[in-house]
Formats: structure tokens, C-alpha cells, sequence
């Protein structure tokens, strides 16, 4: 696995090198009422997050925290990991939306190999919410082999990855599912992931400095890479109901609105979470490719999130219409070094 990361780092290198020699306009704005952010954040970028960082909040698309350290602003790209489990969600629904594919239709509709090995009536949902009973990662790294396709990544996984949990009773988080999905996407569609990932979401959202790497087996719930500015545009597209920025509908509104329903409960056995679940409120802890992580009275969602291995965190606010992210790269358990300063971060912004 430490192999097939590496690998894929240098497969992302140039590229993002390349992408990162255009710096943005990014200025510094504090509104004065989130002087108390900037003092968390100018704290955990010097003394956490080894001085490197970008910070941006926006409500209702109006930027009221913007500010960078050690260099970083709009504009710096690098991977996101699990960040990219948001976007890839955004990818699925647009499909939903088209009819091609259903959140309900199972994985042996599209593949048939999976049916051959007895995994076919998995569903497209327990694919992108982790409740497939597949385990988090395959020992044979299929999901993250930078030499091989996605359709070899599948059928691998099809034949030599065994499931470890009955198909919807477990949550055990990971990238082996969304590879799957990702697959099938392609078969539904015709077209390969990058190009969909492409024309469904980045080029629409306007998201230039977004994207899958070199690799034909892109990590779908791991391995884009991206900038602050773009993943703004993708978090405004989504708080506001599927329309982007520039007035393009990208989703509709009930895509949006499926993506964030709860797709655990009170009967969901919770194998492996890297979120705190001492941090969550209730059993409906996660939607399609996003953590429903911040829920009200009757599982209500408040905030939801997708927080990536390097420590980079995006979040929403709807009815506040909050957009947010903390944007950095710490490599070795960067979420874990991350998290606590973005949660209070989140908690003074939706306190105003």
C-alpha cells in the first residue's frame, strides 16, 4: 500500500507542480467578527501545522475569512485524499440525475463478474457510503495500483477481495467500495472517470486546477488533487442546492438532497471510523461520499464535511450558507493533527 501511494505521488507531481506556478490574487480578509477564527488558526498554522496553511470561509458565496501561511493561498494545489470522496459523490449523482445509473441498482447490473463471485447485490449507495462489507483497503492495493486500469482494479477486487460484513450492516471506511463505484460509473456512461470527473463537475463548476492524476485507475475516493479557490466553487455549488457560481446547474436539487441523507442508523455496526465517533451525535453519521457530522433534533443535518488524510477540511453550513475549508498537507496523519482545530474553527462560524 506505502508502495502504490508513493508511486502515485509521483504520478501527481508534475502535474501539480505545473498547476501550482500560477498564483491567484488571494488577499487577506477578516471580517471582524471572525478575528476569534483567525487567532485559532494563526496559532495551529504555527505551532501544528508546520506553518503551512490556507484558510477561507465564505457565507452565502461572500468571502469573510480569507488567509494564507508559509506561502499558501487560493491558488496552491496538492492532494486532497479524502476530500475527493465529496467530489466523486458529486460525479455518481450526476449519472443518478441523467438515469443511467440508480443509488438502489446493484453492483452485478453493471459488472457481471461480481455476480460471478457472489458480491452482485451490493448497491451503489453501500458502494459510496462504506457499507458494502468490502474492508477499507485490499491487501493486493487495487484501489490505489497506479500501473493498472480502473476495469482491472474492479475485476481484481471482484475476484480476490472477500467480502467481510453482510452488504449494508457494517460501516468500515476505506477506498475498496468507491473503486467499484467509480467502474461502474464508466460502464453506465461510456466514458472514463477523468473525462466524466471532467465534464460533469470541473468544467462545469469551473474548477480549473482540479483533477485525477495521469493514472487510468484513479483513485476515486482518494486521489484528486486541488486548489482552495476550486474546491470553494464545489462547496458553493452544493450549499447552493446544485448550481454552481457561474448559474450552471450541475446537480439537481434532489441529487444534492440524496447525496446528504443518512445512509447508516441505529442497526448499522460501525467497524472502523478515522472520524471520532465519540465526536458525532448520532448513527446517522454518513450520506453519499460526505460525513453528516454536525446533526440537530430528529438526525437533522447542520453541517456536513468530507476531511481528507493530509489534514485539508471542507465544510457546510446550509442553512447558515456557510462554505469553508482549512486547506494544507501534512503527510503523515495530517487529519488526525488537523481536526481538532478545524472543529472549533467550524463551531465559531456557526456560532455568529
Amino acid at each position: 500500500m506505502r508502495s502504490n501511494l508513493h508511486c502515485y505521488l509521483l504520478c501527481c507531481f508534475a502535474a501539480i507542480l505545473l498547476a501550482s506556478c500560477t498564483k491567484s490574487e488571494s488577499k487577506t480578509v477578516i471580517a471582524p467578527s471572525y478575528n476569534d477564527v483567525d487567532k485559532v488558526l494563526t496559532d495551529a498554522a504555527t505551532n501544528q501545522f508546520g506553518g503551512k496553511c490556507y484558510g477561507i470561509i465564505q457565507v452565502d458565496g461572500k468571502t469573510v475569512y480569507a488567509k494564507g501561511f508559509g506561502g499558501y493561498d487560493g491558488s496552491t494545489r496538492q492532494l486532497i485524499a479524502s476530500c475527493s470522496k465529496w467530489l466523486s459523490a458529486a460525479v455518481v449523482m450526476s449519472l443518478v440525475d441523467e438515469g443511467k445509473i440508480k443509488l438502489t441498482d446493484s453492483v452485478g447490473k453493471f459488472l457481471p463478474i461480481f455476480t460471478t463471485y457472489h458480491k452482485g447485490g451490493i448497491t451503489i449507495a453501500q458502494l459510496f457510503s462504506h457499507t458494502s462489507g468490502f474492508p477499507g483497503s485490499s491487501t493486493q492495493g487495487y484501489e490505489s495500483n497506479v500501473l493498472i486500469t480502473l476495469q482491472a482494479a474492479a475485476d481484481g477486487i471482484a475476484k480476490n477481495v472477500a467480502l467481510q460484513y453482510t452488504p449494508g450492516s457494517t460501516f468500515y471506511y476505506g477506498g475498496v467500495s468507491m473503486q467499484v463505484a467509480g467502474r461502474i460509473c464508466e460502464v453506465a456512461s461510456g466514458k472514463d472517470w477523468k473525462t466524466l470527473a471532467d465534464e460533469k463537475l470541473f468544467t462545469p463548476c469551473g474548477m480549473t486546477s482540479t483533477g485525477f492524476g495521469l493514472t487510468a485507475n484513479p483513485q476515486i475516493g482518494g486521489g484528486a488533487s486541488s486548489t482552495p479557490d476550486d474546491y470553494m466553487r464545489f462547496l458553493y455549488m452544493i450549499m447552493n442546492k446544485g448550481v454552481a457560481a457561474n448559474g450552471t446547474r450541475v446537480l439537481s436539487e434532489a441529487a444534492v438532497a440524496a447525496m446528504e441523507q443518512p445512509q447508516t442508523n441505529s442497526t448499522t455496526t460501525f467497524a472502523y471510523s478515522p472520524y471520532p465517533l465519540s465526536l458525532l451525535s448520532s448513527k446517522g453519521i454518513y450520506g453519499i461520499g460526505n460525513w453528516r457530522d454536525v446533526t440537530g433534533p430528529g438526525d437533522a443535518l447542520i453541517e456536513n464535511s468530507s476531511p481528507g488524510l493530509f489534514g485539508s477540511h471542507p465544510w457546510i453550513n446550509r442553512n447558515k450558507k456557510i462554505t469553508g475549508i482549512i486547506f494544507t498537507f501534512i503527510a503523515d496523519n495530517g487529519y488526525l493533527t488537523t481536526m481538532p482545530t478545524c472543529i472549533k474553527i467550524r463551531e465559531l462560524a456557526r456560532n455568529k
